[in-house]
């Protein structure tokens, strides 16, 4: 096309004549009529100079010439046209609404829709060589006939008188065009009635005249099933003129639609398709339209390029433009990419705008890569990955505590002996509840039993429960045991301790030493705030234990304090939906000094404290999954730098020692946690093991 501009513009120039005039083209209403293909148009027409210069689609000009000639027609009430255009490959339909006013004007929303059929007039051309052919001496040496007008005139439905022709030989020939010629009865495709149906009023719009015009406009009708105006064949042109005198006059000619163009753009944490142009934009004939919500794109610290995904409704696959430039940025500014665009009338403007930049930056569709994705997998690739999130810590249980082993009783055989006692001794079965060989505790954190277990064990630790609980409620009231045997033995049932269990050792954590009689003595502390958070499972009850946590001065938080926050984190999913930005805070600060405290000291449980309550807090990413991520978030990056100095201060330790590697192995995961690419999912499970007290350190 383009490089027909100079013959199309000549052939304008003709038509046109040398006065300056307003010029209004017509064009298909085609999808294949592309933004390169009116460019081009345009580009011919400007040759002209004209006064002022527009391309319309076809079948408004069919509109435009309807209102000016169909003075029959009840216009008020005509809503909705349909109009069946004549083209090469068959049928165009296209349907338009009427926008009532001072003037009435089409309004377009959509792209015409082509219906390929044997009535299109390149096969009524073709037909109409055949018979021709058939009237020459020598049908094969037919070119002399085939480059003259009478093809065309026959096709179209003109009288066509006979023509002496001159051959290739220079002899002449007498062609006596066919009388009778008609086209091939063909079947009119079911979707051309589908495309106007409902329409209050349906125009046909062809060149053809005469006995071939009333051929096919019967058998549209018949295919449509209702009446349809034949226009003239001069309509288009009689379109034009009339779009033409409304332009000069400033009147509305038709409203269009833009073909919509998307980007891609972050939303918080994920990619999504954004719309340059809103979906209900219609504008008039000419208008151009300009960005009132342009897309805003990041530009980062460092950043020497700008990569814009583009989507265009009329191109077939997306593409990637990459804007370098001038010099790197030193700072985060924000970037808007806005369109610029005027219905049939070429390729839109895009441009990036930003206070970084001196203007805008073009950004160029042609040069851009196209990309071989559909646009929901490019939109998929380009969301990064959601951080991980350690998995939930589930303590097993297994029989193994239940029997004997090295010729020890098991927890079975303890019990078979001191339910029935006057005085059960609880810390021996508290002592027992905390063992656990094998990996797995009598009961499970969950508060499971084996499924295994014979139903004598799960009576006799009911039993067991209902006797400590009887104890704790006679020591509520003055009675009872002088110890808290009973009270650790319950907690050791994780989530089998009784419910109301939880908020008597919250009161006496509130209370204070010596005012609570859960808390007789400074050891009593380590029980109620690891017990708390073995057992608290209830939101109030973790709500409660938090709000203690952070009432404490910072000097305040040791080891049993960032045990129970780190099991209240680890072991439940309730606990960490609790926290606020400001909690997670002040558990992070003091996770990171509790994990530089430990460097250059010799390794012990409380060496680990602080990795555990800093992965117990990662779970935070269950409220917000992008917490906490190093790279994005500066806590996270505190949190990364202590834990990797940890981890080379370990690595000089390590020399062979066994659980000195694991450890240095878990660490390496923490690591990987805080960047969110942890790859062992039981990271608390590891990191656990390292922590477990004894019975004797909450006694």
């Amino acid at each position: 096309m383009v490089s027909q501009t100079g013959a199309i513009a000549a052939a304008l120039k003709a038509m046109a004549g040398a006065r300056k005039a307003t010029v209004a083209l017509a064009i298909p209403d085609l999808p294949d009529l592309d933004e390169h293909r009116q460019e081009a148009l345009l580009k011919a027409l400007r040759q002209l100079r004209p006064g002022r210069a527009v391309l319309v689609w076809r079948p408004v000009l069919a509109v435009l010439a309807a209102l000016q000639r169909l003075d029959r027609i009840g216009w008020s009430n005509v809503r909705n046209i349909g109009i069946i255009g004549h083209d090469a490959g068959g049928f165009v339909t296209q349907t338009l609404r009427l926008r009532h006013g001072a003037l009435i004007a089409p309004e377009r929303r959509d792209t015409g829709r082509l219906h390929p059929c044997g009535l299109g007039l390149k096969p009524l051309l073709d037909q109409a060589v055949s018979a021709l052919r058939a009237c020459c001496a020598n049908p094969v040496r037919a070119d002399h006939v085939i480059a003259s007008d009478l093809p065309h005139r026959l096709a179209l439905g003109f009288d066509c008188r006979p023509e002496p022709l001159r051959k290739w030989n220079a002899g002449w020939e007498l062609i006596v065009p066919p009388p009778d010629f008609r086209p091939a009865p063909c079947t009119i495709p079911d979707s051309v009635a589908q495309s106007v149906q409902g329409c209050d009023l349906i125009l046909f719009e062809t060149p053809t005249r005469g006995a071939i015009r009333r051929q096919i406009h019967d058998a549209l009708v018949a295919a449509v099933g209702q009446d349809i105006h034949a226009l003239a064949p001069d309509a288009v042109a009689l379109g034009a003129l009339e779009a033409a005198r409304r332009l000069s006059a400033n009147q509305p000619v038709y409203f269009d639609f833009l073909p919509q163009i998307s980007t891609i753009v972050q939303d918080g944490d994920a990619a999504k398709n954004y719309d340059l142009i809103p979906k209900d934009a219609l504008l008039p004939a000419g208008q151009p339209y300009r960005s009132t919500r342009p897309a805003v794109l990041g530009l980062q610290p460092g950043t020497s390029e700008i990569k814009v995904h583009l989507k265009k409704e009329t191109a077939p696959a997306p593409r990637r433009a990459e804007v370098r430039l001038p010099v790197p940025q030193t700072s985060a500014e924000r970037v808007e990419l806005h369109v610029q665009q005027t219905p049939a009338a070429g390729a839109a403007r895009l441009t990036l705008v930003s206070p970084a930049f001196s203007g805008p930056v073009v950004v160029d569709w042609d040069s851009a890569e196209e990309l071989s994705q559909s646009w929901p997998e490019l939109i998929d690739s380009l969301t990064p990955e959601m951080p991980t999130i350690p998995h939930r810590l589930v303590l097993p249980c297994g029989t193994d505590n239940w029997y004997p082993r090295r010729n020890r009783p098991g927890l079975l055989e303890l019990l078979q002996q001191e339910v029935p006692a006057l005085w059960p001794d609880w810390n021996l079965l508290a002592g027992k509840l905390s063992n656990r060989p094998e990996g797995r505790y009598a009961v499970s954190s969950d508060g499971k039993l084996p499924d295994d277990l014979p139903d004598e064990g799960r009576q006799l630790l009911d039993r067991a429960t209902e006797l400590a609980e009887a104890d704790l409620r006679a020591r509520l009231d003055g009675g009872g045991s002088r110890d808290n045997h009973s009270l650790k033995f319950l907690t050791w049932l994780f989530a089998r301790c009784p419910v109301w269990v939880v908020p008597a050792m919250l009161d006496a954590l509130g209370a204070g030493h010596g005012r609570h009689v859960f808390f007789a003595n400074h050891q009593s502390r380590t029980l109620l705030l690891q017990g708390v958070g073995r057992t608290a499972r209830d939101e109030r009850d973790q709500r409660r234990a938090f709000d203690h946590l952070f009432g404490l001065p910072e000097d305040g938080w040791k080891k049993d304090q960032m045990a129970c926050a780190a099991f209240l984190l680890s072991r439940t999913d309730t606990a960490p939906m609790l926290l606020t930005r400001d909690e997670v805070e002040h558990l992070a600060k003091t996770a990171e000094a509790r994990v530089h405290e430990a460097v250059g000291r010799d390794f012990t449980t409380r060496y680990s404290y602080g990795p555990y309550l800093l992965v117990g807090l990662l779970r935070w990413r269950l409220k917000e999954p992008w917490a906490l991520v190093a790279g994005r978030d500066e806590t996270a990056d505190r949190l990364l730098a202590a834990t990797l100095r940890l981890a080379d201060d370990l690595a000089g330790k390590v020399d062979g020692t066994p659980h000195l590697e694991r450890y240095l192995t878990v660490l390496e995961d923490v690591c990987n946690e805080l960047e969110g690419k942890g790859t062992n999912p039981n990271l608390l499970v590891d990191l656990e093991s390292f922590t477990r007290s004894s019975a004797r350190d909450d006694s």
